[in-house]
Order: C-alpha cells, then sequence, then structure tokens
C-alpha cells in the first residue's frame, strides 16, 4: 500500500486574538487528490485547514472516516510547517507528497497607529544630528521596523482605531523544506502566478522545482482562473513536461502515476 501525504487549503495568520489574514483557497484540489488516492488503495495523511475539513467536499468524499485516512488539521503557516516535519521525522515513509495547500505568504508582525508611529519617527529624527539623506532613511526604517508604539495583539484590538497599521512580515517557505522531511518521496509542489505569459509560468515553476528538489510543480495563471481556465501546467527540472490538465483530469494522471502500485 502506498503511502500519500497531502496538504490543502489556506492559512491564517492572526492579527489579533480574532482577526485574521487568510487567502481565498478552497482546498478542493486537495479533497480531490485524497479521494482519488484513498479509491486506489492508499493510505493518505491529510494536512488540511480546518476551513477545508468543514467543506461539503470534505464529508461528500466520507475523507473524515475513512480507516485508510489520517486527518491532521491546522490552522497557520507554523502548524502546517510542525505537521510536515512531525511526519517527516515519524519514521513513516511516505512514497508521495503533494503540497497542494495556498499557504499564506505574509504574516502579521506587528500592529500600531500611525498617529504614534508618527510622534516616533518625529522623535528620532528631531534628536538625531546631521544626518545625511542616506543615514535618516536608515534611521526612519530601523524606528519604523522595531519601534516602541506597537499596540497590544494579544487580545482583541479596539474597534476604533482609523489609522491602525499592519506590519506584515514574511512565512517560512515549507518547500523548502521538503527533500529534507521525505528524502525518499516523489514531491509534488504547486505555483500561481498572474497574468503571465506561459513560457514565464513554466520557467518560474521550473526554476522552483530546482531550487527546492522537487520531482514535479503544478503552475497556473489566476487570469486563466477567473476566465474559467482551471488548468495547471506541470513542470519538472527540465522545463514544461508538455502535460497541462484540467482539475477532472489531473485525477486520472494521479491514479496513474504516483498513486498506482
Amino acid at each position: 500500500m502506498k503511502r500519500i501525504l497531502i496538504t490543502g487549503g489556506p492559512t491564517n495568520e492572526a492579527i489579533d486574538e480574532v482577526m485574521t489574514i487568510t487567502n481565498m483557497s478552497t482546498g478542493s484540489l486537495s479533497c480531490d487528490f485524497a479521494k482519488t488516492a484513498l479509491d486506489a488503495g492508499c493510505a493518505v495523511t491529510m494536512i488540511f485547514h480546518q476551513s477545508v475539513v468543514r467543506s461539503a467536499r470534505f464529508a461528500k468524499y466520507g475523507l473524515g472516516s475513512n480507516e485508510n485516512a489520517k486527518l491532521i488539521p491546522i490552522d497557520s503557516c507554523q502548524d502546517m510547517y510542525d505537521a510536515l516535519k512531525a511526519e517527516g521525522e515519524s519514521g513513516l515513509r511516505y512514497d508521495v507528497v503533494i503540497h497542494s495547500a495556498a499557504v499564506g505568504d505574509y504574516k502579521a508582525d506587528f500592529s500600531f497607529r500611525m498617529e504614534d508611529m508618527a510622534e516616533e519617527l518625529a522623535d528620532a529624527i528631531f534628536a538625531a544630528d546631521c544626518l545625511s539623506r542616506e543615514e535618516m532613511a536608515e534611521l526612519i526604517l530601523k524606528t519604523m521596523t522595531a519601534p516602541q508604539c506597537k499596540v497590544n495583539d494579544d487580545t482583541k484590538i479596539s474597534s476604533y482605531e482609523p489609522n491602525l497599521t499592519v506590519k506584515l512580515t514574511l512565512t517560512t517557505k515549507l518547500i523548502s523544506n521538503l527533500r529534507k522531511w521525505f528524502p525518499d518521496a516523489f514531491l509534488v509542489g504547486s505555483k500561481l502566478l498572474e497574468n503571465v505569459t506561459h513560457e514565464h509560468l513554466w520557467e518560474v515553476a521550473t526554476k522552483l522545482c530546482n531550487k527546492n528538489d522537487m520531482d514535479m510543480i503544478m503552475a497556473n495563471d489566476l487570469a486563466e482562473l477567473r476566465g474559467g481556465q482551471l488548468v495547471r501546467y506541470y513542470c519538472s527540472k527540465d522545463g514544461f513536461t508538455g502535460t497541462q490538465l484540467v482539475q477532472s483530469e489531473m485525477m486520472d494522471y494521479a491514479a496513474e502515476n504516483w498513486f498506482k502500485e
């Protein structure tokens, strides 16, 4: 029995106790992959965002009750990182890892009121003597990236802050760790761009494949998705493979090439 790991859905990144940053991913593709793998007789581990677990598609497929399915619900990028790392270090050997989750690129670093930031910047500038333009820019940037005026985000931030600002920072790139955690698996990732030529999309996907030692990248264009073209282009380390599939065709491809014994 092949062992398959699939990630799915968005990630949520907290701004405070109640507000989050997220994206529009539904996790439908990940659910389809999980059902197809189970139907092919595989053991499937699903690291899915909680919204996917609550979805009609997840329930329709019976993914939560299949004896060959293991569910690990997550919320944030860090949750997904921890879950993937734990599976990679569990001693289980995965044959295929499909990283199809739409992991958020950014998370909240801290929040501040623009009025407070303006005062802190003014204090820093007036306290400085004879700085060059470059030194002044450096001082402003240093103040803005590590200010004293951070809002307490351990609880709910007030609803009446007209100039509340959230400073973002990058989330961890999970794809860069997959080969380390799953050295023997066939690794499949995803890449989404917007309004680019096919050649540029394939080039970016190929570079991503090589950079992270992946076996396959499923690339697509958001502009095409908006237009109803649910096409993904399969790229390997050598470039575009010539395979472009809509979602229903992708399941047949996966069953034959990734899940079949």
